[in-house]
C-alpha cells in the first residue's frame, strides 16, 4: 500500500518507518490490551481495516487528501508497539502508562521527519494532527479534537474498526447457553444481542485486508 502513495515525502517517510525490526514489531503487536484487536498481529489488522475504510471515503469525497489520510491511518497507532508489552501477558509499559501511544507516536514521527530535509512544514503539521486527534475527543485521551476533514475521517474509521471488532468479540465470548444476550458491557454502556440470523454471504465475498 505504501507503493501507491504518490506524495514523495510521505512515501519516503513511510518506507523508512515500516522497515526492519520496527515493521516486525508492528506486525506482531496487539492493538489493545483487551477491548479491540487485543491479540497478536491485532495492530496491523486494525490498521489495514482503517486504510481500507479511509481509501473508500476518498473515493466518495475528492476533497480528502488521500496520501495524507492513508499515511495518518498507517501511523496513528504506531505508538502501540511501545505502549503494550506482549511477550507474555499483555501489559502496559511504563511509557505506555505515563505518556501513552498517541503522544509517543507523534513524538516518533516528528523525530523521524528530521531525517528528511525539505519535508514540508504544512504536511508535517497535518500528519501529526491526524495522530494527535485520532481518538476524537479530549475525554477519549486525544490531546486535540479533529480539526481537518482528514482528521474527522480517520477518527470515524478508527471508531468503526475498533467497535465492530470489540462488539463481535464480546458477543462471541460472553454469550453462553441458550441466551442471546451478553451481560452489561461497561465499555459499550449496554448489553449486546446476537440475532443468529443466517448470513448467506458469509465466506463468499470476504476480501483480504491486503488487497
Amino acid at each position: 500500500r505504501i507503493q501507491r502513495v504518490s506524495q514523495p515525502h510521505l512515501k519516503n517517510l513511510l518506507e523508512n518507518i515500516f522497515s526492519g525490526k520496527r515493521f516486525e514489531n508492528f506486525s506482531k503487536a496487539p492493538a489493545g490490551k483487551s477491548w479491540h484487536h487485543g491479540y497478536i498481529h491485532g495492530l496491523i489488522e486494525h490498521t489495514l481495516e482503517i486504510i481500507k475504510i479511509c481509501n473508500l471515503m476518498c473515493d466518495f469525497h475528492s476533497e480528502l487528501n488521500r496520501d495524507l489520510l492513508i499515511a495518518g491511518a498507517m501511523l496513528h497507532d504506531f505508538g502501540k508497539t511501545e505502549e503494550i508489552k506482549y511477550d507474555s501477558a499483555f501489559e502496559y509499559s511504563d511509557n505506555g502508562k505515563l505518556i501513552g501511544h498517541i503522544v509517543m507516536a507523534a513524538i516518533f514521527v516528528h523525530e523521524e521527519i528530521k531525517n528528511f530535509p525539505g519535508f514540508p512544514e504544512e504536511l508535517k503539521r497535518n500528519l501529526i494532527h491526524l495522530i494527535l486527534s485520532h481518538q476524537g475527543k479530549l475525554e477519549y485521551a486525544s490531546p486535540v479534537v479533529p480539526k481537518t476533514i482528514e482528521a474527522v475521517a480517520l477518527y470515524q474509521a478508527d471508531e468503526l474498526s475498533a467497535k465492530v471488532n470489540a462488539y463481535k468479540n464480546v458477543i462471541s465470548s460472553e454469550i453462553r447457553g441458550d441466551s442471546q444476550w451478553t451481560k452489561f458491557i461497561t465499555l459499550a454502556q449496554t448489553d449486546l444481542y446476537n440475532h443468529n440470523l443466517e448470513n448467506e454471504t458469509e465466506g463468499k465475498n470476504n476480501k483480504s485486508l491486503f488487497d
